[in-house]
Parts: structure tokens; C-alpha cells; sequence
């Protein structure tokens, strides 16, 4: 069974205090009773299941909503002050209570947007024992204050706790930041190490590419020139290879023909001379030159 005290203010009487207590099994929607002090008279009411089920029939809203009204209007839960089905916020909403002058109906209102609306009623019958109701209510708002002390000593201890948690996370990830930077840095240098030695790994690779590049072209210009110096020779090789063999070809009927030709340039040439040398001793000497290149041909005709 739970159970609310709360103080609140009655429109027909605002100069008197009265203090409203509601008990239910399972939630208000399933109903409640409802008891109403002024602190020397006390009167109590119940509303059924089947008066909620029809109040919000009457209202055209649905069972949830009215009941989580009724829960607001009736116990001023603060975490449904202020708020609509589904947790959505909405506009402020002003509750009031009104007690008839015979004190036998209590009725609960809402007003939105300015608009009074009804939320439902109960008939009250007096109290038969109105002190001992008041020293129930007495003695249960001492136990909620009780309660709700400790919880907010566990929420306060809690509280710290947190508080405590996130010092020291700040702590550790200021220290993680601390160790982020000295990474970076560390990495950062090693970063440059290696790509300077990878530069000069690179330059080095390259001079003796280089290298190899020159030393593959002297080889290929030797060469070349080698190449060359054997097809010279190849060349006189074969044009001394081809009059050797010229001249092996030649057989002995052409001999005379070859000697006949051969002193036909030896005159050429000694006529050549003559015009060249023409003095007053030149007809003994050609004279002497074409008797000198004529004695072998009468020779061979000798023979």
C-alpha cells in the first residue's frame, strides 16, 4: 500500500491549512482513497476503478494520460509536474481543489491555456476518529521525511562519489594526453630518422646506378670500337684475299697479254716524262728507254 501526505490550498478556504493523504493498492488507475484534515476535522472518500475508468471516458482521453493527471493533481509528483503523455513538456498547468461549504464533496481541476477543466470528485464522509487520522498523518509525514532524508544522504554520498570518479578520469586522461604528446613526439623523430636514412639509402642506390650506367657505356663504346677495328681488318682481309686470288686466277696464255698491256703503261708514262723533260738530250735517252723496254718483248718473241 502507498501512500502520499501533502499540504495544499482550498479555494473556498484559502486561509486554512489542510493537509490531503492518498492511498493506493496498485496505481490510482486501479483506485484510491483520499483523506482530508484541517488539523481538528478530518474526512475521507474512495474513488473505484470504475469512477476513473468513467471519469476519463467522460473527458475523451485516454485511461494512461487521466491517470498520470490524477497522479500529478493528487500526490504533486515533481516528476510528472509539468509534462504530458509520453514525458513530452508542455505548457504550465495550474491545479486547484475546491471543498464544498458541508465539506461532503472535493472536487480537483486543471487549468490549461485558460481553460478550467474538471478532473474528477469525490463525496467525503467524516472521519470517525479525526485525531487518530491526524496522528496517522503526523506520524507518515515523519517516516517520508525520514525516508527522504536518507535518500538524499545516499544521493549526497553518491553525489561525491561521482564527483570523486571525475577527478581522477580527468586526471588519467590528462595523463593520456600527456603520453599522446610524448608519443607523437618520439614517433615524430623516429618518423625523420628513418626517412633521412631511406633518403641517403636512395642517393646512394642512385650514384650507383649511375655508376653502373657509365661503366655499361665505356664497355659498350670499347667494344664498338673493337667491332669496328676487326671489320676493318676483315675488309683489307678480304680485298687482299680477293687480288691474291685475282692473281692466282690469271693462267699462262694471258701472260703475254698482260705484259703487252703493262709495257703500254711504261711508255705512257715515259712519254709522260719526255714532255715533261724536253731538252736537247731527250731523243737520246727516249731512244735508249724504248730500246731498253723493247729488248724483252724481242726477246719473247725470241723464245
Amino acid at each position: 500500500m502507498s501512500g502520499v501526505v501533502r499540504q495544499i490550498t482550498v479555494t473556498t478556504n484559502p486561509g486554512t491549512p489542510f493537509f490531503l493523504r492518498v492511498d493506493w493498492a496498485v496505481d490510482l488507475g486501479a483506485g484510491f482513497t483520499l483523506a482530508l484534515s484541517d488539523g481538528s476535522s478530518a474526512w475521507i472518500g474512495e474513488v473505484s476503478e470504475e469512477e476513473v475508468t468513467r471519469e476519463s471516458d467522460d473527458m475523451g482521453v485516454e485511461r494512461q494520460k487521466y491517470v498520470e493527471a490524477l497522479h500529478q493533481v493528487l500526490t504533486g509528483s515533481e516528476e510528472q509536474r509539468g509534462r504530458g503523455s509520453g514525458g513530452n513538456m508542455t505548457e504550465k498547468e495550474v491545479y486547484s481543489f475546491h471543498l464544498t461549504e458541508d465539506h461532503r464533496h472535493f472536487s480537483y481541476k486543471k487549468t490549461c491555456k485558460g481553460i478550467l477543466v474538471l478532473l474528477g470528485s469525490v463525496e467525503l464522509h467524516p472521519a470517525p476518529d479525526a485525531l487518530g487520522l491526524n496522528q496517522e498523518f503526523i506520524c507518515q509525514s515523519l517516516r517520508r521525511n525520514t525516508d527522504l532524508e536518507s535518500e538524499n544522504m545516499q544521493l549526497h554520498e553518491e553525489n561525491h562519489r561521482l564527483k570523486q570518479e571525475h577527478q581522477r578520469i580527468i586526471r588519467e586522461l590528462e595523463q593520456h594526453v600527456r603520453d599522446k604528446e610524448l608519443m607523437e613526439r618520439q614517433l615524430y623523430s623516429r618518423f625523420v630518422m628513418v626517412i633521412n636514412e631511406k633518403k641517403a639509402k636512395i642517393r646512394s642506390l642512385q650514384d650507383t646506378v649511375r655508376q653502373l650506367q657509365q661503366t655499361k657505356e665505356q664497355e659498350r663504346d670499347e667494344k664498338e670500337g673493337r667491332e669496328s677495328n676487326d671489320t676493318t681488318k676483315d675488309e683489307d682481309g678480304a680485298h687482299n684475299r680477293k687480288e691474291q686470288e685475282a692473281i692466282e686466277s690469271i693462267t699462262p696464255s694471258q701472260a703475254p697479254t698482260i705484259l703487252k698491256t703493262g709495257r703500254s703503261l711504261v711508255c705512257e708514262r715515259q712519254s709522260t716524262e719526255e714532255s715533261i723533260f724536253d731538252d736537247e738530250d731527250a731523243p737520246p735517252r727516249r731512244r735508249r728507254r724504248v730500246h731498253h723496254t723493247q729488248k724483252p718483248e724481242s726477246s719473247l718473241g725470241q723464245k
